[in-house]
């Protein structure tokens, strides 16, 4: 890669093609590799539940937690409703090694609190602070979604 210094990403599979490039230099802000990390982050995250909705049902999910009175977002997976849904929530159960559905349950019972907490209007990533510079990153992706 010679002098390149800096941060890479890229990806096609299927659909999907992201391309992200820094080339780190003396005169680069930290704040710039860092807003660039949560872009990548922001990119990231949207195809990791684009991926894991062909495993898991993240719309049950969301109508058990919209459905229920839950007396705080860090509660909601104490709620009997919603851990049903997330168990009944993971496609193909009848088909999976017992392994393979408990890492679904954990990773659905994650997407639970972070939808909770965000319904509550938390925020949990650092791509959810209005940073200027991410404003176009954001529009686009939600265009895309």
């Amino acid at each position: 890669m010679g002098g390149f210094e800096g941060v890479q990403f890229i990806a096609k599979l299927g659909d999907w093609v992201a391309v992200k490039k820094l080339k780190v230099e003396k005169a680069t802000e930290p704040r710039e590799i860092a807003e660039f990390l949560i872009s990548l982050a922001m990119s990231a995250n949207r195809k990791i539940e684009d991926f894991l909705a062909e495993e898991i049902d993240f719309e049950m999910i969301r109508r058990a937690i919209d459905d229920v009175s839950i007396e705080g977002p860090l509660k909601v997976l104490e709620n009997a409703t919603v851990r049903r849904a997330i168990k009944q929530g993971i496609k193909n159960r009848k088909e999976l090694d017992k392994k393979v559905i408990k890492e679904f349950e954990e990773l659905a019972s994650v997407f639970a609190l972070r939808y909770a907490l965000k319904k509550a209007g938390c925020k949990l990533d650092y791509f959810d602070v209005e940073i200027p510079s991410l404003k176009l990153v954001k529009k686009l992706g939600k265009k895309v979604k």
